[in-house]
């Protein structure tokens, strides 16, 4: 919110600031219950960057209040489907420790059924391409002969 009012308010010095600088232009402003003559466009100025800020602060708020919404929103969906989660866990069979235990002692070795599979040989590394490259070390640096 603090950044929105100080992008805001630079806005409306930039509009003060185009109306003072043309602060010498003069106009008539017609409406349907009346006519004000000679207004300088520093008002007019004075009055849209007033407009700005205000929208503009308006505007934040909305969207502020809006994205706090959603989160309260997400957070009761979480909390939600976190109870779900723990109720499920609780209504889960539970393993004892021995039995769990046990099965890992238990498990067979593997034997060599299938043959073993031969491993493939080592892909040049990016370790070995640095060894060489110029400038990686510093060695292997060429010196051009002037």
């Amino acid at each position: 919110m603090r950044n929105a009012f100080l992008l805001l308010v630079v806005v409306a010095l930039v509009i003060v600031g185009l109306g003072a600088a043309n602060a010498s232009i003069k106009f008539d402003f017609d409406l349907v219950f009346g006519t004000w003559s000679a207004i300088s466009l520093i008002w007019v100025a004075l009055v849209l960057a007033g407009v700005v800020l205000v929208v503009g602060l308006v505007a934040a708020w909305l969207a502020r209040t809006d994205a706090s919404r959603t989160r309260r929103k997400l957070e009761a969906e979480l909390q939600a489907t976190y109870e779900r989660l723990r109720t499920a866990e609780a209504q889960r069979p539970q393993k004892s420790p021995e039995a769990s235990e046990s099965e890992e002692t238990s498990e067979p070795e593997k034997t060599p059924e299938s043959p073993p599979s031969q491993e493939q040989p080592e892909t040049p590394s990016s370790a070995s391409q640095d060894d060489t490259s110029p400038g990686a070390t510093g060695e292997g640096e060429v010196s051009h002969a002037d």
